[in-house]
């Protein structure tokens, strides 16, 4: 009869036997509930994939710790009162080691959560996020907000992570986009970037004509330099030497004759007897 009662009571307490899984890319706050009396009390944290093995009344909320983006659409009003429409991406993480803060100060946030974003980032997060994006971006202009996504992007996470310093929650980056402006806006934008567009044209056409005047000037001192050597080589001995050369050249052939008179004075008159055309 005692095996009996023993093997009734284990029966009955098989049921309360437990394996909790947690996946891949997931922690579990593990916890114990007693059967009939006390108080639930947290056990430990277990990174996945892994299981607790078969314990005694052991239960577990598994927790996504990996890195998502969670977009939130935005209409804000710029610096110079244009209203603008576009999109944030925040992408957050949870640190391994904050399950346990997580869940207790910030809401749940488990494998079986399928609608929308986890309790902790609607009700955590959603809000410093939408206020520290609608700040920084009231700082621009609207000509300048696309040109400055990055700027912005970073701006909104230094802002967050210093929030969020002592928390469980990673601001890993934010990004802004899909930027829609009001029609009129957009033409002028467009007529903007047309105008720097032909600026930075004209600014090219003007560089390249520096160049090519540059070039000529260099040319033209080359030209004048090498003229004055010529000038300032240009004596009478050696146009006289030239001239001989000249003459030296012309008595090598037999239909040239060539008479030379010394003269008084320096010069030498030279007479050049050419044969008639036949």
């Amino acid at each position: 009869m005692l095996v009996a009662a023993l093997a009734l009571a284990m029966l009955a307490a098989l049921p309360a036997c437990t394996n909790q899984v947690t996946p891949e890319g997931y922690a579990g706050y593990v916890y114990h509930t007693p059967l009939w009396v006390g108080q639930a009390r947290y056990v430990g944290t277990q990174r996945g994939p892994t299981s607790t093995g078969v314990t005694w009344r052991q239960y577990v909320v598994n927790v996504d710790i990996r890195s998502k983006n969670y977009s939130e659409d935005f209409q804000v009003l710029s610096k110079d009162n244009l209203l603008i429409a576009f999109q944030a991406h925040a992408r957050i993480a949870i640190r391994d080691d904050g399950v346990k803060q997580l869940l207790e100060e910030f809401g749940t946030g488990d494998a079986s959560e399928k609608d929308g974003p986890p309790q902790w980032f609607t009700g955590a997060v959603r809000q410093p996020y939408r206020s520290a994006v609608r700040d920084v971006l009231y700082t621009y202009d609207a000509y300048d907000i696309q040109a400055k996504t990055q700027e912005i992007g970073i701006k909104v996470q230094d802002r967050l992570q210093a929030e969020f310093k002592d928390s469980p929650i990673e601001l890993q980056a934010i990004s802004i986009g899909n930027i829609v402006y009001p029609e009129a806006i957009n033409a002028e934008i467009q007529q903007k970037l047309a105008a720097e567009q032909d600026l930075e044209r004209m600014s090219r056409e003007r560089q390249i004509a520096l160049q090519e005047a540059q070039i000529m000037v260099t040319r033209a001192k080359g030209r004048a330099a090498a003229q004055r050597i010529v000038n300032e080589t240009l004596t009478p001995l050696y146009v006289q030497h030239e001239m001989l050369e000249g003459f030296r050249s012309l008595s090598k052939s037999p239909r040239v004759t060539i008479v030379s008179a010394p003269q008084g004075g320096g010069s030498t008159p030279v007479l050049i007897s050419l044969p008639a055309a036949q």
